[in-house]
């Protein structure tokens, strides 16, 4: 949680400078109105977060199979993983499974249970769809202010899209590892049933 207010205060403390020294020099603005473009911008950042997290929860279930091939994490992107040290920072990335659908990610609870480990890797899902979503629509906030795009949108939208894109690192991180232990409690499984 710290990270993302950390990340969260540069970027508004950048944007508000940038906005307030470029608006009132090039677009002679006061600075009331620059701060309510960019109050009025975080809000609909925070308005669209939401309603992309709603909307993804109503999913069907089919939708976010985390063995369906679109959900793949390749071997070069689990590389590329370990050498941004996700492994590092991932804890420091804010989990709000528990509190909006009453499932924890931040541990795995039982290795051993596949109903289980299938819920968490469909969890995974849920929460990559949601913040790579967030992330793209991240980029509309431009269209709020046009006249104060670049010095207002842009940095907030940058800002948004890091804070949605670590998520979606974390969840594609995370489910490879679920997916070994998956299938090896499935050829166990096998193997004892034999």
């Amino acid at each position: 949680m710290k990270l993302y207010i950390f990340i969260i205060l540069i970027g508004c403390i950048f944007t508000t400078i940038l906005a307030v020294t470029v608006g009132v020099r090039v677009f002679s603005l006061s600075d009331g109105v620059i701060l309510f473009s960019i109050l009025f911008s975080l809000l609909f950042l925070l308005f669209v977060d939401i309603i992309v997290a709603v909307i993804v929860r109503i999913l069907p279930k089919k939708w976010v199979n985390p063995f369906n091939k679109i959900y793949t994490v390749h071997k070069w992107e689990s590389k590329l993983y370990v050498k941004l040290g996700v492994r590092k920072w991932k804890d420091l990335i804010p989990e709000s499974g528990k509190t909006l659908t009453g499932f924890d990610k931040r541990q795995v609870e039982n290795v051993k249970d596949n109903t289980y480990l299938f819920k968490f890797m469909e969890e995974t899902v849920y929460a990559e769809v949601m913040h790579l979503i967030s992330a793209i629509l991240s980029f509309f906030v431009v269209f709020i202010n046009l006249k104060l795009w670049l010095i207002v949108g842009l940095p907030l939208a940058i800002v948004n899209f890091i804070l949605q894109i670590l998520p979606v690192m974390v969840q594609r991180y995370n489910r490879p590892k679920l997916m070994i232990a998956y299938k090896r409690n499935e050829k166990y499984n096998q193997t004892s049933a034999n």
